[in-house]
């Protein structure tokens, strides 16, 4: 079935290019793998924007239901015509130009064709490791004022063995058999609308062109193998519940010494039994007998920098916020500190003695 890339953009047929525009830019951003999202999203979505941003395939698209991009008939051959499929490979369609495509839907066929793994570029991509998403439980104060974490995870490592070069320990390196050295092979199918010609990425050597005589006894030549690994992270100061932290080159080593993803740290901070975070301030209660109300008081109180003296003002009421400032979070900017906001709650008793009762009358006939 063909994409709809309006659908995926969540645009209208009619947008214009400032709508499609500022829609790529909004998905974009929510999906970016170095923001956590989703990089199989995030390819759809740029896939759809490259169509639609261009009024030629946008116009090739809105007719056929596909882009077809390339050389025309020029390197077809003498009374042939054809076109580049993105990829790597070429459809041929014979001296009648096979022409009256109509609404056919050629996804199948490529599907078929490439095994369903989008071509030649795709399987080069594949020399990249992949990315490891992880969730840390983090404290209150961690998430404040920062600190380091040591955590165990499994990822594909690099093979001890061989260190990633998928051959026994000083064993010769040679060209690949398969490619002949080129890192990449040309497959031809033959279908009912033409000849099909794909150069993808040699899966023997992938794509390096150059294979080790003697396999790694370890990882058969792989280079890699399964891994439980300790890492130290440090949590910067005033993170927030959810932020992701990026440590490049820590995810999935790749098969045959590509290069290694990234792991992907999602921060879950726990809930504090007195302080909680509100912006870059930190909210607290603070419960106040009566007389400390009435006449004020001087307390000691527990931040999470250490403890302070706070003075409470005379005649304070509950629900009154005291604000002592640079004890909050530090700014997600990097600069400054937010402040220690004490909400007070004057605790009336709910059952008093003679003597305060007493008292209390007096304060009722003197109107308080």
């Amino acid at each position: 079935m063909a994409k709809d890339y309006y659908k995926t953009l969540g645009v209208a047929h009619n947008a214009t290019k400032e709508e499609i525009k500022k829609k790529y830019r909004e998905l974009a951003h929510k999906f970016h793998p170095d923001k956590g999202g989703d990089e199989a999203r995030f390819k759809e979505v740029n896939e759809a924007y490259q169509v639609l941003s261009d009024e030629r395939r946008r116009s090739q698209y809105d007719q056929f239901g596909h882009v077809f991009d390339g050389s025309g008939g020029s390197s077809a051959g003498a009374g042939q015509s054809g076109f580049e499929w993105p990829g790597g490979f070429r459809v041929d369609f014979g001296q009648d130009g096979g022409g009256g495509f109509g609404d056919f839907d050629f996804t199948d066929i490529f599907d078929d064709f490439l095994g369903g793994g989008g071509g030649g570029r795709a399987r080069t991509r594949q020399k990249r490791g992949k990315d490891i998403r992880v969730e840390l439980e983090i404290t209150f104060e961690e998430s404040i004022l920062g600190g380091k974490k040591e955590f165990d995870y499994s990822r594909i490592g690099r093979c001890h063995r061989c260190d990633g070069s998928g051959g026994e320990p000083g064993t010769k390196i040679k060209e690949c058999p398969t490619c002949r050295g080129q890192g990449s092979v040309q497959k031809t199918q033959r279908t009912i609308l033409g000849s099909f010609t794909q150069v993808a990425t040699c899966q023997e050597c992938r794509g390096s062109g150059k294979r080790p005589e003697s396999l790694c006894s370890h990882c058969r030549g792989k280079g890699v193998e399964e891994i439980t690994e300790t890492i130290e992270v440090v949590i910067p100061r005033g993170v927030n519940n959810g932020e992701i932290l990026k440590i490049t080159g820590k995810g999935e080593a790749s098969f045959y010494g590509g290069t290694p993803g990234d792991l992907y740290i999602k921060l879950h901070v726990l809930p504090h039994p007195i302080f909680r975070r509100q912006g870059d301030d930190i909210i607290m209660q603070l419960p106040l007998k009566l007389s400390q109300a009435i006449l004020g008081d001087t307390l000691d109180i527990n931040t999470l920098d250490g403890a302070i003296q706070l003075k409470i003002p005379e005649g304070t009421q509950s629900g009154d916020i005291l604000k002592v400032r640079g004890k909050g979070a530090f700014s997600s900017s990097g600069y400054g500190r937010g402040a220690l906001l004490i909400e007070t709650k004057v605790e009336i008793p709910k059952k008093g003695s003679k003597k305060v009762r007493d008292i209390a009358q007096e304060l009722k006939h003197e109107g308080f």
